[in-house]
């Protein structure tokens, strides 16, 4: 159990005498903030405070003598590594959820507390109907008993200042976005929409932030009506500076706290008004001024969140070069490992090296997401956080997994490779080749318009499947512009219910994990190319960096999977080669990373 984990066991238990005095039987606590993104600001880490558990995605719910931790497979191992389990029962989602977790227990008439502020308007429901079965209720307190816990050591709310993304980068002005958001609000017949995402409200307004660590956006909703324009709710104090020149006549600025009076006859919202919202992002406590409005309101996925989604052109050449600028990051990171330089560094050390040598570009912006970096059986935690003094040096004869990503100004980042440290055995080289050809089957797939993210998932799985492998994750994952490395509403997974559409950016990363021995992934980004003279679609592969060979069973590989390995490091090779003629060593590891196998 680690100190987190430790202090967390002592706030259970003031939490439950919080719960008492306020009438209230259990609480429900979520990994989300009110703007419902993956990243959140370090005050709004709820979940981990009152449980020790860091991890991106779970929830929490609190019983009066029992409590349950819940994640996804990615998960599994750092839940029970973070919680303590003498007051954590912990469940990995899909397979065991709450059902499982209340099964046994008398809640008949139980009283379960949620802040109204930090569940969805789909997710409210969704946990009401399922407390429901089980004779509990679900109750919106206004007042979060963990937020009265956390008073003396909480960190402050973000104080970034925005910055304007320039037209020629964003590919778009705002006023193209807006005339293409006009257009399918007026064919879904709305007059207006509520932007309940933060991502989508950057990207609609050219804007970017440092609100988050790992994600340039800013904090805010948005209101737009066809014919009176764009309101953003926010700190007013801090958006001001930004919105200046064609902004400050087009866009007003108001706080969250107005948010209930915007939705009123005097702004357009008579009784005949339709007002677009999305279920899955709406905060259960903006949806109540929404009802009280007595207007017309459509439930529908947030339109914006659909186009931005869609690269353009200008946005694909922006992200072209930042895979080029991170292939060489990414070169002379490899060549340093394989050089024996890392020596018995450890695995926060590692991360930072390859921290530093991103950070040395002038376009860095930050990275995407906080580095996984798994020696040895830490690979095998699908999304291991190593914590300085709690890590693993590098593990002899064993895998290094190194997850990592960048925003430079243009583009997003996100590759995953898994390097041999020593002699990789025969399990090793076996699994790492499957996971190879998993890869290699999504990056060479054609198919038709309306393919979905579920079909194409498949496609990665079959070879695994065939010797006796999987993997608890999806596939793949939308990637932002500028913005947040986990983007909708698209996904390469097994859920992925969306029709995967030119212009797309996403990940492609099949992986193995051996618990407790390795962990195995290898990810490049992808892009939904235009369609062919047939109609098929097919993926440009984006990442630019060698795959260790060292891992690799020639074997295993059909003769079109050798052939598009081979052409990938040729060109791997042809575009990273000007970037680092300059640097004897690190051309010289390139040339023989990438030579044909």
């Amino acid at each position: 159990m680690t100190q987190a984990s430790s202090n967390a066991a002592d706030r259970i238990d003031g939490l439950r005498a919080h719960l008492a005095a306020c009438g209230l039987d259990g609480w429900f606590v979520g990994r989300e903030d009110m703007f419902q993104g993956e990243e959140v600001p370090a005050a709004d880490e709820r979940l981990a405070f009152i449980s020790g558990f860091t991890g991106s995605a779970g929830y929490g719910l609190i019983l009066a003598d029992r409590a349950g931790l819940f994640s996804d497979g990615r998960y599994t191992l750092q839940m029970a590594n973070q919680s303590d389990p003498a007051k954590w029962h912990c469940f990995t989602l899909p397979e065991a959820g709450m059902a499982d977790f209340l099964a046994g227990e008398d809640v008949a008439g139980a009283r379960i507390g949620i802040d109204p502020r930090l569940v969805t308007v789909n997710g409210y429901a969704r946990l009401a109907r399922e407390l429901a079965t089980v004779g509990a209720s679900l109750v919106a307190h206004q007042e979060n008993p963990i937020d009265m816990l956390w008073r003396d050591d909480r960190p402050p709310p973000p104080v970034s200042r925005p910055f304007r993304m320039p037209d020629r980068v964003a590919g778009m002005s705002m006023d193209d976005k807006l005339a293409a958001l006009d257009k399918r609000l007026d064919e879904a017949g709305c007059d207006a929409v509520v932007i309940s995402r933060a991502d989508a409200v950057n990207w609609l307004v050219n804007i970017r932030g440092t609100d988050l660590s790992n994600t340039p956006i800013n904090l805010l909703f948005a209101l737009y009506h066809r014919d009176n324009g764009l309101i953003l709710t926010g700190d007013v104090t801090r958006l001001a500076p930004v919105m200046e020149g064609d902004l400050a006549n087009k866009v007003a600025i108001v706080p969250l706290a107005k948010f209930d009076g915007l939705i009123d006859p005097r702004a357009g919202y008579g009784d005949s008004a339709k007002v677009m919202f999305d279920p899955d992002s709406l905060p259960k406590a903006l949806h109540a001024p929404l009802l009280d409005a007595a207007i017309d309101l459509v439930e529908s996925r947030c339109p914006v969140t659909a186009m931005k989604a869609l690269k353009n052109e200008v946005e694909l050449a922006g992200t072209r070069r930042a895979h080029l600028e991170d292939g060489a990051v990414m070169a002379r990171f490899l060549c340093w490992l394989d050089s024996g330089a890392a020596g018995d560094m450890r695995e926060t050390e590692i991360a930072a090296h390859l921290l530093a040598l991103r950070s040395a570009s002038p376009r860095f912006l930050a990275s995407s997401f906080e580095t996984i970096c798994g020696s040895g059986p830490n690979g095998a935690i699908v999304h291991y956080r190593a914590l300085a003094g709690a890590d693993l040096a590098l593990v002899d004869d064993s895998l290094l997994l190194v997850d990592s990503g960048a925003h430079y100004n243009d583009g997003t980042t996100d590759i995953t490779r898994t390097v041999a440290i020593g002699t990789p055995d025969r399990d090793m080289i076996h699994a790492f080749t499957a996971v190879l050809r998993g890869h290699i089957a999504v990056a060479r797939a054609r198919f038709p318009a309306g393919t979905t993210g579920q079909q194409i998932d498949a496609l990665a799985r079959a070879p695994m499947w065939s010797v006796g492998l999987d993997y608890a994750h999806g596939t793949g994952h939308g990637v932002g512009h500028v913005m947040q490395v986990h983007e909708g509403p698209a996904s390469i997974s097994k859920r992925g219910s969306v029709a995967l559409d030119a212009g797309m950016l996403l990940s492609n990363e099949p992986g193995f994990y051996r618990a407790g021995e390795w962990g195995i992934r290898t990810e490049n980004l992808i892009a939904v190319n235009p369609p062919a003279d047939d109609g098929f679609l097919s993926f440009e592969t984006i990442t630019l960096c060698p795959i260790d060979r060292r891992l690799i069973d020639v074997g295993m590989l059909l003769p079109a999977e050798r052939d598009w390995l081979n052409t990938y490091h040729a060109r791997v090779r042809a575009a990273l080669s000007d970037a680092l003629k300059d640097e004897e060593e690190v051309l010289a590891w390139l040339e023989a990373a990438c030579a044909p196998i």
